[in-house]
């Protein structure tokens, strides 16, 4: 038993693993990937299934390292097709949360994401990206979208978003990242935001769909 095996079962004894933590810890990236022939889109994961919920959960809640390497991994994946379809070097720009809710929070779990997706991607192919994790705000807090209808989502989401660095954007390729698209509303969002600064062409990825 290898000494980081060891202190992980001792830290258990003292600080027993969340039901999901437990979950995470099970799962494998072959799983995942089989999981993915089963998403709603092409690479994308089923929210509805346990294991990929308990996976945004660690991921958005406890920016779990174990759960960010694996949906890292399936990520990457996804970006690496996205950019064999480009011209140029796109923006990657993980959906932004408000100042309030990221200081209660402590983290951006899309923030969390593409960093992982980025490792993935591993030192040659990293650089295929432009990350620009602040490119795009929240400009005021919005109420929580957990059941919300999408009419209501939309209307609670417009106009909440604005390009900081107009110049960066205009007449780039930006491919926008969520932990979880349900109705879409956040993502057309981003998109509205990004096309108003110019954007020659916004496609947007999310981890897993509901």
């Amino acid at each position: 038993m290898s000494f980081f095996t060891f202190f992980n079962r001792a830290l258990d004894v003292v600080l027993p693993p969340r039901p999901t933590q437990k979950i995470v810890r099970q799962l494998t990236q072959a799983e995942l990937r089989a999981l993915t022939l089963r998403g709603e889109k092409s690479g994308s994961l089923p929210y509805h299934e346990a294991r990929v919920r308990a996976l945004v959960w660690e991921l958005k809640y406890y920016a779990s390292v174990e759960a960010a390497e694996l949906a890292g991994a399936i990520l990457s994946d996804v970006l690496i097709g996205i950019r064999s379809e480009s011209l140029g070097t796109p923006l990657l720009i993980p959906i932004p949360m408000h100042g309030a809710r990221r200081r209660e929070r402590g983290h951006n779990q899309t923030e969390v994401l593409c960093a992982a997706a980025l490792r993935s991607l591993g030192e040659v192919r990293r650089h295929m990206f432009d990350y620009a994790p602040y490119i795009v705000e929240r400009v005021y807090a919005t109420p929580q979208q957990q059941g919300l209808a999408k009419h209501e989502r939309e209307q609670n989401l417009r106009g909440s978003m604005q390009v900081r660095g107009k110049d960066t954007v205009r007449g780039r390729s930006c491919v926008v990242v969520d932990d979880v698209s349900t109705t879409g509303a956040t993502f057309a969002e981003a998109r509205r935001a990004l096309y108003a600064a110019g954007a020659a062409h916004v496609e947007c990825v999310a981890l897993a769909y509901s």
